[in-house]
């Protein structure tokens, strides 16, 4: 399994057991396009490849761009923070993995983790919101992550709500009006968040109530389409104590409120694809032709 993401590429093998084997990290940059993350990928695999016991049998990649659910293909929208392309990890995979590729978005795979293991455990129908550097959501109805005709489901960081002056904007815009992107990029800069919404100051209260009517738009459209039983909010600082209870006061006064859980699980995509790989690894090794025993 591997993950593709602002902060390099982690390649790790696990045992039928869910044992990590071996993992490997490569950097990569905010924008590395597909020629420098197909050959960070291929490297990181080639670093873990030989500590592996047999051969690679499938993979599980959990990519923080979106995915194209039909071909598996990191998708390129507008404004997006990390900046892939059109890559196809399947194919930068053939020759090493043997087996199956499966790709899907950071998101997604964090929801599942989840739902296995942390906040929404057991809960059939929740939505995951992901607030960190970029913006994301997973809705889980009926037990299944649901992701849309084009696999673009939960993509809300032009989803319109709240501003800090009361206006209307997209979501992704509310943080470059109050001064929290990177320069030069549409991330949003985690540290200087903390900084500018953590502590007792006046400032700080303002943009925590800036930051919960700004999400607490979000949750209210996600109440509104997917009728969750509970939100969940993760990302770096979307679990934030005192963010995530500005988010929750603010969400609990509107007309339609469920309960906002903060996620639990550490690096929740790489467990959730982690969990992935080791049921497909499973299923191979039980499908697999046995010799027969010898008179």
């Amino acid at each position: 399994m591997a993950s593709i993401g602002p902060d390099g590429v982690v390649a790790e093998t696990v045992d039928a057991f869910g044992a990590a084997t071996a993992r490997a990290e490569v950097a990569l940059g905010r924008a590395p396009g597909p020629d420098a993350t197909a050959r960070a990928l291929t490297e990181a695999v080639a670093l873990v490849r030989p500590r592996a016991h047999g051969r690679l049998r499938t993979a599980v990649i959990s990519a923080a761009d979106p995915v194209d659910r039909a071909t598996g293909r990191l998708v390129h929208l507008p404004d997006a923070p990390f900046l892939v392309g059109d890559l196809d990890p399947a194919a930068v995979l053939a020759g090493p993995v043997d087996g199956t590729v499966l790709v899907d978005n950071d998101i997604n795979w964090a929801a599942r983790a989840e739902r296995a293991t942390g906040s929404a455990l057991g809960v059939d129908d929740f939505v995951y919101v992901h607030l960190g550097e970029g913006l994301g959501c997973a809705v889980v109805t009926d037990a299944e992550v649901r992701r849309g005709h084009h696999g673009l489901a939960g993509e809300i960081a032009h989803l319109c709500t709240e501003g800090p002056r009361g206006r209307a904007m997209p979501l992704t815009e509310v943080f470059a009006e109050l001064g929290l992107r990177r320069a030069g990029s549409t991330a949003i800069d985690v540290d200087a968040l903390r900084t500018a919404a953590l502590g007792d100051s006046a400032p700080a209260r303002r943009t925590r109530d800036a930051l919960a009517r700004a999400v607490g738009g979000v949750l209210a459209a996600a109440v509104a389409l997917a009728d969750p039983r509970l939100i969940v909010l993760g990302g770096a600082w979307g679990a934030e104590p005192a963010v995530a209870e500005a988010v929750r006061a603010h969400f609990a006064a509107l007309p339609r409120s469920v309960p906002v859980a903060a996620a639990r699980v550490p690096e929740p995509a790489l467990a959730g694809a982690r969990a992935r790989a080791v049921e497909v690894l499973r299923t191979a090794i039980i499908a697999a032709p046995r010799p027969e025993a010898s008179a």
